[in-house]
């Protein structure tokens, strides 16, 4: 994640991490702590980011440099998420395996990310969207 992009959209909505974390429900020291990329954001809190602030999700995480799009504010949906994996990964001819190889994990994680068993971890769906030139949007349903 671009962490000069987050503190960047915080200082352009004129808030403090304190505001920021109250419109995520998270604490300020998990915010702050994403904010200086100490920890990774979870996929939960940056969607929620993204619908709240009315921010293009792919903006954050530099697979767009468009700031302001139009995009339907959801919830994220394990299985949809899963599902869109699959058919991505598809799409470019690759099988569980391969994919998992380049992710550097296994294909059974995989497979449980794309039955919606397991949550996606941010890093692994920007990835992922890399790998198959998809955006998150299109992951999470968004457009």
């Amino acid at each position: 994640m671009n962490i000069d992009r987050l503190k960047e959209i915080r200082e352009d909505k004129d808030l403090t991490q304190e505001e920021m974390a109250n419109i995520l429900g998270c604490t300020r020291s998990a915010y702050s702590l994403w904010e200086i990329n100490k920890n990774t954001m979870p996929l939960y809190y940056l969607n929620k980011l993204s619908n709240e602030l009315n921010i293009n999700i792919d903006y954050f995480v530099n697979l767009s440099d468009k700031k302001n799009i139009k995009f339907n504010k959801v919830e994220i949906d394990k299985k949809e998420l899963g599902r869109r994996i699959k058919i991505a990964r598809k799409s470019i001819n690759y099988t569980q395996e391969k994919l998992a190889s380049l992710l550097n994990t296994t294909h059974s994680v995989i497979s449980a990310y794309e039955y919606g068993k397991t949550a996606v971890p941010t890093l692994f769906i920007v990835e992922i969207a890399k790998i198959t030139n998809k955006s998150l949007n299109w992951f999470l349903n968004k457009m």
